[in-house]
C-alpha cells in the first residue's frame, strides 16, 4: 500500500586474521532503515528512521579444551564467550554474556494539517540490553545435534531528552537443529521458538515533570520450522512460520495506548487547534499470521584459477494473516465527553514467488579475489487485502460495536448511520496500485572478498 512502506540498506567491510590458535577480526558497517504508516481516518502519520555506523572488533583464542572470545562494538555493546569442548570436537558447550546500548532510531508523528500549531512530534528510542546465551552441540560421526537458548532483557531508562521511548523488554529464544552428511548429500533440520513481552512508554519530559503519552504492552510468539537439503551445487529449502501477537489496552488513567495531548507543552495546550490531539486512544489488537515458503538455488562453475560462477534461484510462498482491532476513542472538549468504538478485522493473503540471479567472478591464487553481485525480485501471483466490519446484527446487539458512540455528547443516530454506510464501502478488497509489488519488492547486493 502506498501509505505503508519499509526499506533498508547497508554496506560494510570485514577483515579477519588467523595465526595458530588466535583469530582476530574487525568490521565496519553502515546501516539505514526507514518505515512509514499512515492512518487517514484519524489524520496522522508516523515515520521511523535510523542510520547507524557500527565499528566492531573481537578475538577468539582456542586452546585444547577451552575457547575464549570477546566482541566489542561502538553501539556500545560488549560480549564475552566461554566454550568447553573436546579436542576432537565430539561435543561443545558454550555460554556468552553481553551488555550494551542500541539506538533504534527516531519515530515521528505528524498531523496532516500542516498549518497546525504543532506540525510534528519526534521521539527517540534507545534500548539498554542485557544478553545471555547457552548452547551445546554433539557431533557423533556424520551426525550433528545442536541446541541453544538466548535470553534478552532491557532495563528502563529516563534519558535527558524532551521526547523518548522507555522500554521494558523480555525475549526468550530457543533453537534446535539436526544435520547429517551422506556423500554429496547434506540434510539440515531446525526448529526455532521466540517469546517476547515488551512494554513501550512514550514520555514527554519538560524540566522536572514527565508525562506519559503512549503505553503499548505487546506480546508475541513465533514458531519457525526449517528443512534444507544440499546436493553438490544444488540447495533446496522448505520453511513454515507461525506468528501470533497481542496488544492489550489498559483502562487506567495515564495508560492510554496513545494520548497526544500529553505530548504537548503547556503553552501549546492553551491554544490547541486541531481535533486529533483532543482524542485519547485505547487499542486492543490480535494478530495471527502464518506462511510457508521454499525453493531451490543452483550455482554453476566455469573455470579453475579464473572462474565465472553464475547462480539462479526460485522460491514460492503462501502467507496469510488476520489482525483484529478494537479501538476506543475518547474525546473530551471542555465538559463534553464522547466515547466511540471501532471494531474491524484486516486480512491479508498472498501467494507467489521470489526469483534471484547472481554472478561471481573469482581468481584463485596466493591472493584470491572474488566479486559477487545478485538481484532478487518478488513475483506476486495472488494478493488480497480486505477489511471487514461488524454486520448489522452485531451493531444492533451491542452499542459499543462498529462505528457507534456512547457517553455524553455522543453522535446522533443519523450521523452514526452515515458513518456506517461510508465505512461499509471500505469492506472487501481494498484497491492496490497495479504493479506496485513488482516495482517495490526488489533487493540487490554487491560484495568483494580478498584472501591472502
Amino acid at each position: 500500500m502506498s501509505d505503508k512502506q519499509f526499506s533498508a540498506r547497508q554496506c560494510g567491510v570485514h577483515d579477519s586474521f588467523e595465526a595458530e590458535n588466535l583469530k582476530v577480526y574487525g568490521d565496519l558497517r553502515h546501516i539505514t532503515y526507514q518505515g512509514r504508516y499512515s492512518e487517514k481516518k484519524d489524520h496522522w502519520d508516523a515515520k521511523g528512521l535510523n542510520s547507524l555506523d557500527i565499528a566492531s572488533v573481537g578475538f577468539e583464542s582456542r586452546f585444547k579444551y577451552i575457547t575464549l572470545g570477546v566482541d566489542v562494538s561502538s553501539l556500545p555493546f560488549i560480549k564475552s564467550t566461554l566454550a568447553v569442548h573436546r579436542s576432537d570436537s565430539l561435543f561443545r558447550v558454550g555460554t556468552s554474556i553481553g551488555r550494551g546500548v542500541i539506538d533504534l532510531g527516531n519515530i515521528t508523528w505528524f498531523s496532516e494539517d500542516y498549518s497546525s500549531i504543532v506540525p510534528e512530534i519526534s521521539v527517540s528510542w534507545e534500548s539498554h540490553l542485557f544478553y545471555r546465551n547457552l548452547s551445546a552441540e554433539f557431533n557423533p560421526g556424520i551426525h550433528h545435534f545442536g541446541v541453544s537458548g538466548t535470553y534478552l532483557q532491557s532495563s528502563p531508562r529516563n534519558p535527558h531528552k524532551e521526547y523518548y521511548v522507555r522500554d521494558s523488554i523480555n525475549v526468550l529464544l530457543v533453537h534446535g537443529e539436526y544435520g547429517t552428511t551422506l556423500g554429496k548429500n547434506h540434510l539440515q533440520l531446525g526448529y526455532s521458538f521466540a517469546d517476547a513481552n515488551a512494554r513501550l512508554y512514550g514520555i514527554f519530559q519538560q524540566e522536572e515533570s514527565r508525562k506519559r503519552f503512549m503505553y503499548l504492552p505487546v506480546e508475541a510468539r513465533l514458531h519457525l520450522i526449517q528443512a534444507g537439503w544440499q546436493y553438490g551445487s544444488l540447495n533446496t529449502n522448505l520453511n513454515y512460520a507461525l506468528l501470533t501477537g497481542k496488544l492489550s489496552a489498559n483502562e487506567d488513567r495515564f495508560y492510554e495506548s496513545l494520548a497526544p495531548n500529553r505530548a504537548l507543552p503547556t503553552s501549546v495546550l492553551k491554544s490547541l487547534s486541531f481535533s486529533f490531539l483532543q482524542k485519547l486512544f485505547r487499542i486492543n489488537a490480535d494478530l495471527d499470521a502464518s506462511g510457508i515458503f521454499g525453493g531451490a538455488f543452483y550455482q554453476w562453475h566455469f573455470g579453475k584459477k579464473y572462474s565465472i560462477n553464475p547462480n539462479a534461484g526460485i522460491e514460492a510462498y503462501y502467507a496469510s494473516g488476520t489482525l483484529d482491532i478494537d479501538k476506543k476513542i475518547e474525546t473530551l472538549i471542555l465538559v463534553t465527553y464522547n466515547e466511540q468504538h471501532e471494531i474491524y478485522t484486516r486480512e491479508l493473503k498472498s501467494a507467489g514467488g521470489v526469483a534471484s540471479l547472481g554472478l561471481e567472478l573469482r581468481r584463485e591464487g596466493r591472493i584470491s579475489i572474488a566479486l559477487d553481485y545478485g538481484i532478487a525480485q518478488l513475483i506476486p501471483v495472488y494478493i488480497s487485502y480486505k477489511e471487514f466490519l461488524p454486520d448489522d446484527k452485531a451493531d444492533s446487539g451491542n452499542s459499543n460495536s462498529g462505528q457507534g458512540g456512547s457517553g455524553k455528547g455522543g453522535s446522533s443516530d443519523s450521523k452514526k448511520s452515515s458513518e456506517q454506510q461510508e465505512s461499509k464501502k471500505k469492506s472487501g478488497d481494498l484497491e492496490t496500485e497495479k504493479g506496485a509489488a513488482f516495482r517495490n519488492g526488489f533487493a540487490t547486493h554487491l560484495g568483494i572478498t580478498v584472501r591472502f
